[in-house]
């Protein structure tokens, strides 16, 4: 059998049902965005989510995994081998806190690559806001967290 080819001109006449939906630009946009984040913390052998962690660290020194979880949404299996990588770059210092539950804090090397990783970020906001007015920032932003809220809790 041949392979069909299609021209351009014929690409055109294409209908993209999707293309009024916003989820899907919602999780087309998601992508492009994190490709481009993980693309400037390639130099700092860091991933997106490593990163996440490490700046929300950097923001609530002695906080433990359980808070993690319940402020970022993310699940106890997922964070471990986070917080692990994180230990193992020599990052993070551990704890004991309330009860059984360990704190977690940046060390001083951690806090050297939060500030490499803060770098980072802002750049990335930059490059991906750079269409946005300043004046509709904070809109946007509320739209977002709207929209967040209502897939969260239907």
């Amino acid at each position: 059998m041949k392979p069909m080819s299609v021209s351009l001109s014929a690409l055109s006449d294409l209908v993209d049902p999707l293309d009024t939906l916003l989820s899907y630009h919602l999780r087309r946009t998601t992508t492009a965005a994190t490709a481009a984040l993980a693309n400037m913390l390639q130099p700092l052998e860091l991933n997106v989510s490593e990163a996440t962690l490490l700046l929300f660290l950097g923001a609530n020194q002695g906080c433990t995994q359980s808070d993690i979880g319940r402020a970022l949404r993310a699940q106890p299996a997922n964070l471990v081998p986070l917080i692990n990588k994180l230990a193992l770059l020599g990052a993070l210092d551990k704890h004991p806190g309330k009860g059984r539950a360990i704190a977690l804090s940046l060390s001083s090397k951690g806090k050297q690559l939060h500030a490499k990783v803060q770098q980072a970020f802002a750049r990335h906001e930059e490059v991906i806001g750079r269409s946005i007015p300043p004046e509709r920032r904070d809109e946007i932003l509320a739209l977002l967290r709207q929209i967040c809220r209502d897939a969260c809790h239907p």
